[in-house]
C-alpha cells in the first residue's frame, strides 16, 4: 500500500525544486521524471518507513438511525406531503366547483 507523505502540495513542489538543484546527478534524474513519492522521500532524506499518512477527513456524519430506516422516513415523510398537497388541490377544486354550480343555479332562476 502506498504512504503519502504528510507533505503539503507546495513543500511537494518546493522538494522538486530542491531535488532538481541537487548535488548529485542521481536526483537531479529523478527529479526531471516525475518524483514519486519514495524518490522524494529518498531526495529528502526522510525514510518511508517514518511517513505518516495523511489523515482522512469525513465529510458527513452517519446517520444514527441507520441507512436504511433514514430512507425509509424520508420517503414516508415525502408521500405525507404528496398527500397533503393533493388533498388540498381536491378540495379547492371541489369548492370552486360547487361555487361554479351555485352560480349556475343562481342564474337560471333569473
Amino acid at each position: 500500500m502506498k504512504q503519502h507523505l504528510p507533505l503539503s502540495p507546495r513543500a511537494l513542489n518546493m522538494a522538486r525544486h530542491h531535488a532538481e538543484h541537487a548535488p548529485t546527478p542521481e536526483i537531479r534524474e529523478a527529479a526531471s521524471r516525475l518524483l514519486t513519492d519514495h524518490e522524494l522521500a529518498i531526495a529528502m532524506g526522510r525514510p518511508l518507513h517514518r511517513a505518516v499518512p495523511r489523515p482522512t477527513f469525513r465529510t458527513s456524519r452517519p446517520s444514527p438511525l441507520g441507512p436504511n430506516l433514514t430512507g425509509l422516513l424520508l420517503g414516508a415523510l415525502a408521500l405525507l406531503g404528496f398527500l397533503f398537497v393533493a388533498t388540498v388541490l381536491w378540495a379547492h377544486a371541489t369548492d370552486v366547483a360547487e361555487t361554479m354550480r351555485q352560480q349556475a343555479n343562481g342564474m337560471r332562476g333569473m
